[in-house]
């Protein structure tokens, strides 16, 4: 009777406890009480703005806007007018690097989107998680993101990920629960990049939207 008690003792024989089982939602990464929370807000239309320039922005579909706003024709729209965009965020997350920006969301050159931020910064310094989420992606080279060199991906609540590109290391793995401040990597010039910084995105549901949206 000892030794069967012996053998079934775990921290007697030494036997390894079963590994604790990778997340498998989202909702296990992401806290309730801090996510993307959506409002509305009102945008004043600047000169040569379009409605779908303005729905780009904002990540918002053209028709949502119009249909707040009672817009009947989306190309009647003039400059100084207050159009309320719908289901738009207004949250709590933070930078995931400080410091000025070198390059802004939007068109870049005669042909280019910049799809994100630059954020320059000294080689190493430490990169954070903008909010609390779930690691989908952390590598170089990835599929669709040849140019990115290392690349982290959070998957946040309401269709939104964030994206961490140019790192000199990536500190999170695939499948990590991360907490807002937790530090995820590391600023580099891997991939296409003519100096040390963050490239730091904003995707909802897939689109890219301008980040100072929703940064503080």
């Amino acid at each position: 009777m000892i030794l069967l008690a012996l053998g079934s003792n775990e921290a007697c024989t030494g036997r390894p406890k079963p590994p604790v089982p990778a997340p498998t939602s989202l909702r296990e990464c992401v806290k309730g009480n801090h996510q993307f929370v959506e409002a509305k807000k009102v945008h004043l239309v600047k000169k040569h703005e379009t409605l779908f320039h303005i729905s780009n922005m904002y990540g918002v579909p053209i028709e949502k806007i119009a249909i707040e706003n009672g817009i009947k024709d989306p190309s009647k729209i003039s400059v100084g007018q207050a159009i309320v965009v719908p289901g738009n965020v207004s949250s709590n997350i933070i930078w995931p690097v400080r410091g000025r920006i070198s390059s802004y969301y939007g068109r870049r050159g005669r042909h280019g989107i910049h799809t994100g931020i630059d954020i320059p910064a000294p080689k190493g310094t430490a990169i954070v998680a903008a909010a609390d989420g779930l690691v989908i992606a952390s590598g170089k080279g990835l599929d669709g993101f040849s140019k990115y060199g290392r690349i982290v991906i959070l998957e946040h609540a309401n269709g939104i990920r964030t994206i961490y590109a140019h790192n000199k290391k990536n500190i999170a793995s695939r499948g990590s629960c991360i907490r807002t401040g937790d530090v995820i990597g590391e600023v580099g010039d891997s991939g296409n990049a003519t100096g040390p910084h963050l490239h730091f995105e904003i995707r909802k549901y897939g689109n890219p939207v301008d980040p100072l949206i929703y940064l503080p």
